[in-house]
């Protein structure tokens, strides 16, 4: 296993990408820490960790494999707030006996015309999707330089390459999170660390589509017209991104980002008309359907 006896902290694990983020690390030997505002996620986290769903997920990737609650730990937060973060970073180094991942990757998605986005809208976003991974990253790459070894992955956006409307704020705070791990690659690479991101494209949980209204399934439709494989991301398929980038099968990649879009930014028809159809049922938001008989 990759991470046996390693330390990782994930910020925002409690749901979506950040819990199959977790679920992955613990499978492969980790010892997680997950820091997260939602409560009632954080207490029912071990319980969806340990749930016919997740053990599925870690069987069909690793054999034999399963989440291991008894290495998990978790810490209520708000990393909007200022000090937070810092002072989150610190923590879970001391408790955990020293990081050896962190994983950022607690954000907010909000909408708004540019027009009508007002500085509340636009400082929380910013608080959270990239002062917090500044200050969070800050903190533990102080720890990880004193030990010369460590790992940072940053998950941002495909949003960070392509601009998405009405999204000014957010596209703004993803391609910072780029802009920032490139800086501490730079300056922190000369001391065994490494710092790096990845961009999902449209990416959705078994939670997400499960509440999915034919509205939700219209604008998704539309979306996968751009998207060459013609489907969503499950949150797993990012997550085995991050771990690679975390793991020592990444030893010589540092300050670079990885696109998990589906191909969304390789281009698109001259006829848009030529674009090969989208399939009736949407992958990863509708249920497979039973087999015959």
């Amino acid at each position: 296993m990759r991470f046996e006896r390693r330390n990782v902290l994930v910020t925002g694990g409690a749901s979506g990408i950040g819990l199959a983020i977790t679920r992955e690390f613990l499978a492969e030997g980790a010892r997680v820490l997950v820091a997260d505002r939602d409560r009632r996620g954080l207490e029912t986290l071990g319980e969806r960790l340990a749930g016919p769903e997740s053990l599925e997920t870690i069987e069909a990737a690793l054999p034999g494999r399963v989440p291991d609650p008894d290495r998990l730990d978790v810490i209520e937060t708000d990393l909007g707030v200022p000090g937070a973060a810092a002072e989150v970073g610190a923590l879970a180094d001391d408790r955990l006996g020293g990081l050896d991942v962190l994983v950022n990757n607690a954000g907010l998605m909000r909408q708004a015309p540019v027009l009508e986005i007002d500085e509340a809208d636009w400082d929380e976003l910013f608080a959270v999707n990239l002062r917090a991974v500044f200050f969070m990253t800050q903190a533990v790459a102080r720890r990880m330089a004193e030990r010369r070894r460590g790992a940072v992955v940053s998950i941002s956006s495909v949003n960070a390459f392509r601009n998405e409307s009405p999204e000014a704020h957010y596209n703004a705070t993803k391609a910072g999170i780029v802009a920032v791990m490139r800086s501490f690659a730079n300056e922190l690479g000369h001391l065994g660390l490494r710092f790096n991101c990845v961009a999902p494209g449209e990416t959705v949980s078994d939670e997400v589509a499960a509440g999915y209204t034919d509205e939700d399934r219209r604008r998704t439709r539309n979306y996968l017209q751009r998207v060459p494989l013609r489907r969503v991301s499950r949150p797993t398929e990012q997550a085995r991104v991050v771990l690679f980038l975390a793991s020592d099968d990444a030893s010589y990649i540092n300050g670079e980002t990885i696109v998990a879009d589906g191909g969304e930014l390789s281009g698109d028809w001259y006829d848009t008309d030529a674009r090969p159809p989208v399939p009736e049922r949407l992958e990863g938001v509708e249920p497979a359907e039973p087999p015959p008989g």
